[in-house]
């Protein structure tokens, strides 16, 4: 039997634990524990999916960062929350935060997970591309911006699927303007994180996805050339929110990564 509970810190963090009863060995409780991160404009709708089809071999936590402007405070906040050893996921802004979080506690991660993501810095027009977004939604509210942000981000067959794209623009207008600008502001501040790459002493699965144009596979070769001991994988028939769009493809594929690392 598994426990889902839920514990809300408004406007600061989000931690969703699943699967709190698991089967004892020994009389002990042995378990590993997985923490998701969310992106930009997201929270724990992205990953619940993924959590619950591992959630039978898992603790599984999501945490999101609406009230947050820096990457490095996002990665604090997630190290407070944490158990003291786990595996960190994270998709989009919350890929560049697990990079952070490894910075700074590089001890307490067992393995890493990156979905959809990159380590670069600021690409030309990025500033101007979000200074947009940020525009749109100060003039005509989140649920124009949701609307307009959400297209380009989803793989054509998700793109179909009115329900999730109904739930997924609920998400977006969950947050405010000024949550909004906080999380970019954090990105366009984001730290240097390329030179990290080499050291990362710990396995990393690293997840494209094939529609994905804002993240695509190039980025995560571009990365991959640089971490000692790494996986790339690539989804199909998903865009840049393949977690949400294909969680039982992006399940197996964490699942089974977890398990050749144990």
């Amino acid at each position: 039997m598994s426990i889902c509970a839920v514990l809300w810190c408004p406007d600061r963090l989000l931690k969703d634990w699943n699967s709190l009863n698991k089967p004892l060995q020994d009389g002990k409780q042995q378990v590993r524990h997985i923490v998701f991160l969310c992106g930009l404009l997201s929270d724990k709708l992205v990953w619940q999916k993924v959590a619950d089809h591992l959630q039978d071999d898992f603790d599984c936590s999501i945490i999101s960062f609406a009230g947050f402007n820096s990457l490095a405070e996002m990665a604090k906040a997630v190290l407070e929350q944490a158990p003291p050893r786990f595996i960190l996921i994270g998709h989009s802004m919350g890929g560049r935060v697990a990079l952070e979080a490894y910075r700074q506690s590089p001890d307490r991660i067992e393995l890493l997970g990156l979905f959809n993501t990159g380590a670069h810095p600021l690409k030309e027009g990025e500033k101007t591309a979000r200074q947009t977004f940020l525009d749109l939604a100060n003039k005509e509210g989140m649920e124009t911006l949701a609307n307009a942000w959400l297209t380009p981000m989803m793989g054509a067959t998700a793109l179909q699927d009115q329900h999730l794209i109904q739930r997924l623009k609920q998400m977006v207008t969950r947050y405010s303007l000024q949550q909004l600008t906080d999380q970019i502001q954090a990105l366009l501040l984001r730290p240097e994180v390329e030179s990290l790459l080499p050291a990362i002493k710990v396995p990393v699965l690293l997840v494209a996805a094939d529609e994905d144009k804002w993240s695509p596979l190039e980025q995560h070769q571009a990365m991959a050339e640089h971490i000692a001991v790494n996986e790339l994988q690539l989804m199909h028939d998903a865009g840049h929110m393949a977690p949400v769009e294909k969680p039982g493809a992006a399940a197996t594929i964490i699942g089974d990564f977890i398990a050749r690392h144990k």
